[in-house]
């Protein structure tokens, strides 16, 4: 019973549904690609859509995060710069993506290159809310760390600690995999092997449900 209301609370929420649907469709990826079958990259394809898909109604999140995070003001004036840029370039993310998926379903049509263009700052704006995810993990991670050697520590400080290097080892992966959408000649853009794109986000779903259990355990009881 106990397994069935931990899945049931996991599911409940649209974030934690998401990253089950994203490992299942990277699964399957990573499995059709190896296996060179079709119906199983058809079926991670369609788990994507619904993703992408469901990513449409994600703007008021992300505009309330920004709202609230303001201008960056309390983390000075060079990490509050790349917070508000997190933000922005997350929404212009989900805009472009709202463009692709009129393009997708034939509602928008246009020439080739502006739907390349369109496409290609889609994918753009993945890459760079990733990196910058990352950058600010790494100063999260340095804090933690730093915070590991006072001798005045709190209990949860290791948990802290494992629960930086979790979050940027993913976002690292994430950056990887983002990178890899983007047309050749935008550094690694387009030169890896599907099986091992699939392999990358496979391992970064399944290092984002390990950070999602783990950071309960810094909840307050």
């Amino acid at each position: 019973m106990n397994t069935v209301d931990e899945i049931c609370d996991l599911l409940q929420a649209h974030s934690n549904r998401d990253k089950i649907v994203s490992l299942t469709s990277y699964i399957l990826k990573l499995w059709g690609a190896s296996s060179k079958r079709q119906n199983l990259l058809t079926a991670s394809a369609n788990l994507a859509s619904a993703r992408a898909a469901l990513r449409l109604f994600d703007d008021a999140a992300v505009l309330n995060n920004i709202l609230k995070y303001g201008l960056g003001k309390q983390d000075g004036p060079w990490w509050g710069a790349l917070g508000v840029s997190n933000g922005l370039f997350t929404l212009a993310y989900l805009q472009a993506e709202k463009i692709v998926f009129l393009l997708d379903t034939g509602v928008l049509t246009l020439d080739e290159e502006k739907t390349f263009q369109i496409r290609t700052a889609h994918k753009l704006f993945w890459a760079l809310f990733s990196f910058i995810g990352l950058i600010r993990s790494i100063r999260a991670l340095h804090v933690s760390a730093q915070n590991l050697k006072d001798p005045n520590r709190t209990k949860c400080a290791p948990a802290r600690f494992t629960q930086a290097t979790l979050t940027s080892t993913k976002l690292v992966l994430d950056v990887i995999h983002a990178v890899s959408w983007l047309p050749r000649g935008w550094l690694w853009g387009s030169s890896l092997q599907t099986s091992h794109a699939a392999a990358i986000a496979t391992l970064s779903a399944v290092l984002g449900l390990v950070t999602h259990y783990h950071g309960k355990r810094l909840l307050p009881r």
